[in-house]
C-alpha cells in the first residue's frame, strides 16, 4: 500500500469573497430576502460520456414541502453538469422569498427531454429519475434567507455519485446531491504529485467526514450505488496534479486519494488501488483536515 503525506499545509482565508449579505435590520426574519440558485458537479467515472445534461423548465424554492417562489425561464435552460466542475457553477436565476429557513430546491424537467447522457461517439442515452418522477429532481439541504439579504446556494448533483447504470444499461439520477450555502462553506485546493501515479489513467480526491471512512468504501459497489458512496465530495485531478474539492460545509474531513485504469476496449474505468492522506506537521502525522466557511485549505501531496 502507498503511504502518502503532504509537503507542506497551510490555511488560507480567502478574500473579496461576501457570499451573504444583509442590511442593518432590527428582525433580520421579518421582510423578504433574495436566493440565488446555482448548480455544479464532480466527474463521473464512465470514461465514454461526455456530457450530462438536464433540461429545466422552472427552479422551486421549498420550504416544509411548500413552494415558496420559482425561478422561471422563457424556454427550457438546458445546460451540461458536467461543464460546472473545480468550483465553477451554472447560474439559474434569483428569486424573492419571505425571510425564513429553507430546505429544498427542485428542478422541474422539460416535459419532453428531462435529462439524457450524451457519449464520446455522440449518440445519447435518456436518464431516468430514481424518485419515479422524471419530470422533477430535488435536491435537499438547509439554507437560511435573511430580510434584505442575498443568499447563493449551490445545487452539487456529483454525477460520480447520483448517475448510476443499471445492470440493463440504463442510466438513473439518485437524489444524492448536496445544496450548500456558500456563507457556510470551504474548498480545499491541493496538487497531488503525478510523477507518483505515472500508471494511473486518472486519480481521484475524495473527502470524508471525520471517522466515515473505512476500506469497504473502496469495494466493489452494489448495484444502484457507487464506489466510496459515504464521501462528501471528490474531484478529478489535472494532468498537473492540481485538484479542488469545491463548497464544502464546515467540518473534520479525511481524504482519500484513488488511482484508476482506463479499458479503452470496454470504454470502461477499472479502480486500481486508494490510500488516506496524512500530513507531517512538526514531525507528527495528521489525517484531519478542519474546512471553515470562507476559507480554502492548500495541500500538496507526495509519496514517501
Amino acid at each position: 500500500m502507498k503511504n502518502l503525506k503532504t509537503l507542506m499545509a497551510a490555511l488560507v482565508v480567502t478574500t473579496g469573497l461576501i457570499f451573504t449579505s444583509c442590511d442593518d435590520n432590527d428582525n433580520e426574519m421579518d421582510g423578504q430576502g433574495s436566493v440565488r440558485v446555482e448548480a455544479t458537479d464532480a466527474a463521473v467515472d464512465a470514461q465514454n460520456i461526455s456530457g450530462v445534461y438536464l433540461s429545466v423548465e422552472e427552479v422551486q424554492v421549498i420550504a416544509n414541502g411548500e413552494v415558496k417562489n420559482t425561478i422561471t425561464f422563457d424556454q427550457p435552460e438546458e445546460f451540461n453538469l458536467m461543464a460546472y466542475q473545480n468550483g465553477q457553477t451554472k447560474l439559474l436565476g434569483e428569486a424573492t422569498v419571505d425571510a425564513g429557513t429553507y430546505d429544498e430546491i427542485k428542478f422541474m424537467l422539460s416535459s419532453t427531454t428531462q435529462a439524457w447522457v450524451e457519449f464520446t461517439d455522440n449518440t445519447t442515452k435518456e436518464i431516468e429519475m430514481a424518485s419515479g418522477s422524471n419530470s422533477e429532481y430535488s435536491i435537499m439541504g438547509d439554507f437560511e434567507v435573511l430580510a434584505n439579504g442575498m443568499s447563493e446556494v449551490v445545487a452539487d448533483v456529483d454525477l460520480r455519485k447520483a448517475l448510476v447504470k443499471r445492470s440493463n444499461g440504463d442510466f438513473v439520477l439518485r437524489s444524492t446531491s448536496r445544496l450548500v450555502s456558500k456563507a457556510e462553506a470551504g474548498s480545499i485546493q491541493g496538487n497531488v504529485d503525478m510523477s507518483d501515479y505515472s500508471d494511473a489513467d486518472k486519480v481521484v480526491v475524495y473527502a470524508y467526514l471525520q471517522g466515515t471512512y473505512d476500506d469497504s468504501e473502496a469495494g466493489e459497489p452494489a448495484e444502484g450505488s457507487s464506489r466510496f458512496e459515504g464521501s462528501i465530495n471528490s474531484a478529478v485531478a489535472t494532468t498537473t496534479g492540481n485538484f479542488t474539492l469545491a463548497f464544502m460545509p464546515e467540518g473534520d474531513y479525511e481524504l482519500v486519494v484513488a488511482e484508476y485504469k482506463e479499458e479503452t476496449l470496454g470504454n470502461e474505468t477499472n479502480f486500481e488501488a486508494a490510500t488516506k492522506v496524512q500530513v507531517e506537521i512538526g514531525g507528527e502525522l495528521m489525517s484531519v483536515f478542519n474546512v471553515e466557511a470562507r476559507t480554502t485549505l492548500n495541500l500538496l501531496i507526495d509519496i514517501f
